[in-house]
């Protein structure tokens, strides 16, 4: 329960091996015009300077943890929301970037709509490239305002790709930790999807028509290094979900979904060889 003093917001980064990123990181969060928020950064015994730079930091909102031993990222980013004291969690992994009205916009809605069944509030996002620079401006997969949780999870089925967006995008109660299974790599590509569908059979979700958060594509981001496998993990995430009653899944938008899943599959995979090309020969020209 909170307490009088307490921050209304805890963001927390659980970072592994971010040395390249993770100054920028919290230096957004920590620039954020809504300030009422704790900052914990839980580094899961990076072997690169993530934690010295983190460590460096020297604000009173701000905690940083280190890992006796390198926990993988189930165990990290459930030990990143343990030990919130805020009413509201935000987790950003350790090489995004949040604009600086993301909190305030985000905790604007909840408190707007309390007692209104909102589980979830997310955000529109930029894609960004390692030097931060733009490779889409917005990313713009469901409409702003309120939407059902059923009808948010047979679209998502039916466009088999991740409409919602990643940890970055979201702002939840912490309330409803203790409603959930926690975070679970089972399926490891969609370990931020598998949450928010938990998150989402406990309430509705609201959508910000507008880009509050930037998600970085990176040799050393979670989704890079999935590679090859993010097509057949994102199956078994589809067909995990169709199997849950509550969300009313049909095998029409199955059998939709599989379809532009494997077409999404074979867009991404040519964008990520892509990317991968050239930002090789921008580092050879370097």
């Amino acid at each position: 329960m909170r307490t009088t003093g307490e921050p209304l917001v805890s963001v927390t980064i659980p970072m592994y091996n971010n040395e390249r990123f993770i100054r920028q990181t919290v230096e957004s969060i920590l620039s954020q015009t809504y300030t009422n928020f704790e900052l914990l950064v839980y580094d899961d015994n990076s072997t690169d300077a993530s934690f010295e730079i983190a460590s460096s930091f020297r604000d009173p909102r701000m905690r940083v943890f280190r890992n006796a031993r390198n926990l993988g990222p189930e165990g990290n980013w459930n030990r990143a929301v343990s030990n919130v004291k805020g009413k509201y969690v935000k987790l950003i992994c350790g090489d995004d970037v949040l604009y600086p009205e993301c909190l305030e916009r985000q905790v604007g809605i909840f408190e707007e709509h309390q007692g209104g069944g909102i589980s979830l509030v997310c955000s529109q996002r930029t894609i960004i490239d390692p030097d931060g620079k733009p490779l889409i401006k917005k990313v713009n997969l469901i409409e702003g305002g309120m939407h059902e949780a059923v009808g948010v999870s047979r679209k998502l089925i039916r466009m088999g790709t991740n409409i919602l967006g990643e940890p970055v995008c979201g702002l939840y109660p912490a309330d409803l930790l203790g409603r959930t299974r926690g975070y679970s790599a089972r399926v490891p590509y969609t370990i931020d999807l598998d949450f928010w569908m938990q998150l989402l059979a406990l309430g509705d979700l609201y959508m910000i028509d507008e880009p509050l958060c930037a998600f970085r594509i990176s040799d050393e981001s979670w989704s890079s290094r999935i590679g090859d496998q993010r097509y057949h993990h994102f199956i078994e995430f589809m067909e995990d979900t169709a199997a849950e009653k509550k969300f009313q899944i049909t095998d029409l938008d199955l059998f939709i979904g599989k379809i532009n899943c494997a077409l999404h599959s074979v867009t991404s995979t040519v964008g990520f060889k892509l990317f991968a090309s050239t930002s090789q020969e921008n580092s050879s020209h370097a």
